[in-house]
């Protein structure tokens, strides 16, 4: 990092002349010196240099912190205040301005020397997280300000599908259709004053696999190559019908088609589809062939609700995809039949999609209780739906359905976001001790971006990091051990707390404590049910303690229903417990409630613990 071009701002010229002979003694370059914020502006405007070295006390209108609010508002240049103020009005002032550090007067050449190599560091870090950053700051930015676009293919996304399909509806009061046939590839026709609207839902064969081998960049583009071939299907039959391409999520389309006379208007449209894809994709030097599944599903004299047609074309498409797949299907009464076993989950699944943006999901918060005070020192965040008709849906009904739609990347995120946000608020109230722990899905973990989204998130909720907790499965984390660590290393230099969730039920957990950096874990339920009953489970309760104790983690024990539980685990000087002896997961109103009446939760007899 030397052979920075250095800036001085010092009004007193034998200083400044010393430090400059001091700096270039150390390999740095200084290109000037100057001794008012009106020189120091106007050098930084023509030359900006790597690094400004600044008094406070300097000559003209503004002093050296002035200036530096002036320089850092337009300019990303690392400051170092150099002064003889030491006091904390002054040293308060300073920091506002973002400066990356400052030396009292007078100082040593190696304070000089450490403090510019620290300064130099940091900015060189943050300017690369910074500018991997832009791309998704920017994302969230559009998406806040037009919830109803989608940011990389600039096609409506799913929150827009509603007002699309009235919009279609309204354009034609006399649209109505016959029923539809059972007959899934020969449809028929409708009387010529008649009008049809079908919804085609449409997903890319193996995807998965193939944006596993892409990465996310090559994804996004090969997902904007898709758009124009279906952009090319939607012009070429605009003669025949008027139509729209919404994105619903990853590869998953609706394309809707109004103003058709006959069904075979959009089998036609399917099947130009899967010719168009036929022809291969030059993505990164790399040639693709894709294949497609389809559903279509049709509007009809029944009125059917956006909702259940969605629901139908996507029940379609999924059984084109168990046929093999690069094919279309109809949605009729008899392959309703044939789904029937995984019609719940396709209605919860097209419920969730919409979620979201309906604010029907809520985080409550489960309080971890430190053994040593008795008071809460941490919260895990759970997720609830609270689904309009089916009421408060517990995560073990809809996470297996998220993780298997790749919803589990949006609904993960919020929950990061959600719960470090309120867990600010109560730090902001005076509960600033209060660490979150939050699942991570094995979706997220494998994001190839997500040191930059959790970055994003800190940023975004001004939580200090280290008091946010990951939990992560050892199964999220054995495909690609080498991989994983790297990835966890990451993470633990944003500060953040890394747990090993459910130990002791992987058959390789006590290898992999060696290996990878964790510093919490958790000892699943299954070895703490009647653990004063059972000794198999207070032997291997007591060796894990005793383990990650002599390894530096600190144990969190779940599931804790009983006080015989509670004072075993005591005994063995478990660092902390949760569980619905304690308290069950609280709504925040409820959990804000707890926290402020600082209950104490030792419920320990030290007779009993004598007993054991």
């Amino acid at each position: 990092m030397k052979n920075i071009n250095i800036l001085i701002v010092e009004d007193e010229l034998l200083i400044a002349e010393n430090l400059a002979m001091k700096l270039e003694t150390l390999d740095y370059n200084v290109i000037d010196i100057v001794s008012s914020g009106k020189a120091a502006i106007k050098k930084v405007n023509a030359q900006s240099p790597g690094l400004i070295l600044m008094d406070i006390a300097i000559k003209g209108n503004m002093d050296g912190i002035q200036t530096a609010e002036v320089i850092r508002a337009n300019h990303d240049i690392p400051i170092i205040f150099l002064t003889a103020y030491a006091d904390d009005k002054t040293l308060d002032r300073a920091s506002k301005t973002g400066c990356y550090g400052y030396i009292l007067k007078p100082f040593k050449d190696r304070e000089l020397h450490a403090t510019i190599k620290m300064a130099l560091s940091k900015h060189q870090e943050q300017t690369a997280i910074c500018d991997s950053l832009q791309a998704t700051i920017s994302e969230y930015s559009v998406k806040n300000h037009n919830t109803n676009i989608d940011s990389l293919t600039q096609l409506p996304n799913q929150f827009f599908l509603r007002d699309l399909f009235e919009y279609f509806l309204s354009e034609h009061d006399n649209a109505s259709a016959s029923k539809i046939q059972k007959s899934e590839n020969q449809p028929s026709n409708v009387e010529e004053n008649q009008k049809l609207l079908a919804i085609i839902c449409f997903s890319i064969d193996r995807f998965e696999r193939i944006q596993h081998s892409l990465g996310n960049e090559n994804r996004d583009l090969l997902i904007k190559a898709v758009v124009e071939k279906l952009t090319e299907c939607t012009e070429y039959f605009q003669d025949k019908s008027t139509s729209a391409i919404v994105r619903l999520q990853n590869d998953r389309f609706a394309i809707l088609l109004s103003e058709i006379k006959q069904k075979v208007v959009a089998t036609d449209f399917a099947n130009l589809v899967l010719e168009r894809l036929q022809s291969s994709f030059l993505i990164d030097n790399c040639e693709l062939f894709l294949t497609a599944s389809m559903g279509i599903s049709f509007y009809n004299d029944e009125k059917l609700g956006i909702d259940l047609l969605l629901n139908q074309a996507q029940k379609a498409m999924k059984y084109a995809q168990q046929q093999g797949g690069n094919k279309y299907k109809l949605h009729t009464l008899s392959l309703d039949m044939i789904v029937s076993d995984n019609s719940n989950n396709i209605s919860l699944e097209t419920d969730l999609h919409y979620a979201l943006k309906r604010q029907e999901l809520e985080l409550y918060y489960q309080p971890k209780i430190s053994l040593k005070t008795g008071k809460i020192a941490g919260v895990e965040a759970l997720i609830r739906w609270n689904h309009p008709k089916l009421g408060l849906i517990a995560p073990n009904k809809f996470i297996s359905i998220a993780e298997a739609s790749s919803l589990i990347e949006p609904l993960g995120e919020w929950v990061l976001e959600t719960a470090c946000k309120q867990t600010k608020i109560w730090h902001q109230a005076g509960f600033n001790f209060l660490s979150v722990a939050v699942n991570l899905s094995g979706r997220q973990f494998k994001q190839l971006d997500l040191f930059h989204r959790l970055t994003k998130i800190i940023f975004d909720s001004t939580l200090e990091p280290e008091f946010l907790e990951l939990e992560l499965t050892e199964q999220i984390l054995v495909d690609n051990v080498k991989r994983n660590i790297q990835r966890l290393n990451f993470i633990k230099k944003l500060g953040i707390k890394i747990s090993l969730d459910d130990f002791g039920t992987g058959y390789s957990s006590l290898g992999y404590l060696q290996q990878f950096p964790f510093d919490i874990i958790k000892i699943n339920q299954c070895f703490v049910e009647n653990i004063d009953r059972n000794s198999k489970n207070a032997i291997i309760a007591k060796s894990i303690i005793e383990m990650a104790h002599q390894l530096e983690l600190k144990v969190v024990a779940e599931g804790i229903e009983t006080e015989a539980e509670l004072e075993f685990l005591a005994k063995d000087q478990c660092d902390e417990v949760q569980g619905n002896l304690l308290s069950r997961p609280l709504p925040v109103k409820e959990f804000s409630k707890l926290l402020l009446k600082n209950q104490d939760f030792t419920i320990v007899n030290p007779e009993s613990i004598a007993a054991y």
